[in-house]
C-alpha cells in the first residue's frame, strides 16, 4: 500500500508528516490484525451458514485458532518515506512490476530438471544453487503470479479511488502547484518523461527502441 507524506487538516490546509515519524508501525500491526481476522471470522461464519463446514468440531478448532492468532503480535512493514519522484518510481519498478526469476539466474534445464541460481538470506545472503523438478519449479514460479483482478498497489487516504481527484485538487492548492500537467492530459509514459527525463521506450544500455507490449486480447 502506498499513502502519502502528509494530509489535509480540517481547515483545508496540507500538513507535512515529521521527518523522523510517519506512522506509528505496532498500532498499524494490531489494526491490521484485528481487520484481517475479523473478515476471516465473517468468512467462517458464512461456510458454516452454507454448510461448506462442518457445525461443531470445525467451529471449535477455528475459535482455538483465532484466539492464539489475536494474542501474537503480527508484523507489518513500513518503508521510509520516498524522497523524490525518481525514487517513487525506482521502488514501484524493482518491486511490484518485476518477474519472480529473471533469466541471469537460469543454469540449465534439461531432462525434466531446472537448476538455477539463489540466494539463501539464512545464510548471510550467499549464491547458491538448486535443481528442482520442472513441475516443482513451475509451482512455485506460479506461486508469484497474482489471481484476476488482484490489486498489487492500494491507495489510501487523498489517493483513494473515491475521492482523489478533488482531494489531490485541493493539495495542489494548498501547495500551490500548477495545473499544467493535469492540462496536458499526458498518458503514463509521457508523464514519466517529463517529471524524469527518462524515455521508458528507449534502452538505458544500448538506446534502441522497445518494442511495445500487444495489449491483452
Amino acid at each position: 500500500m502506498i499513502v502519502p507524506g502528509g494530509g489535509l487538516t480540517k481547515d483545508n490546509r496540507w500538513k507535512p508528516s515529521r521527518k523522523k515519524f510517519f506512522i506509528p508501525v505496532k498500532v498499524m500491526s494490531r489494526l491490521f490484525r484485528g481487520r484481517f481476522l475479523f473478515y476471516l471470522k465473517k468468512m467462517f461464519n458464512e461456510l458454516q451458514f452454507n454448510g461448506s463446514i462442518a457445525q461443531m468440531s470445525e467451529s471449535c478448532h477455528f475459535e482455538k485458532l483465532l484466539g492464539i492468532l489475536y494474542q501474537k503480535e503480527w508484523y507489518v512493514y513500513c518503508k521510509r518515506p520516498f524522497k523524490t519522484t525518481n525514487s517513487v518510481l525506482e521502488y514501484l519498478g524493482r518491486y511490484t512490476h518485476r518477474i519472480a526469476i529473471s533469466n541471469h539466474r537460469i543454469i540449465s534445464s534439461a531432462e525434466g530438471k531446472v537448476t538455477f541460481k539463489y540466494r539463501d538470506y539464512k545464510d548471510n545472503s550467499r549464491e547458491k544453487v538448486m535443481t528442482l523438478s520442472v513441475d516443482e519449479f513451475m509451482r512455485r514460479f506460479l506461486l508469484h503470479v497474482l489471481p484476476p483482478q488482484f490489486t498489487k498497489i492500494r491507495h489510501s487516504g487523498i489517493l483513494a479511488s473515491a475521492v482523489k481527484g478533488r482531494e489531490l485538487a485541493r493539495c495542489r492548492k494548498w501547495l500551490g502547484m500548477t495545473s499544467e500537467l493535469i492540462r496536458e492530459r499526458l498518458d503514463t509514459t509521457e508523464l514519466i518523461k517529463k517529471l524524469t527525463g527518462v524515455d521508458i521506450h528507449i534502452c538505458p544500455v544500448c538506446g534502441a527502441a522497445l518494442i511495445r507490449a500487444a495489449p491483452d486480447i
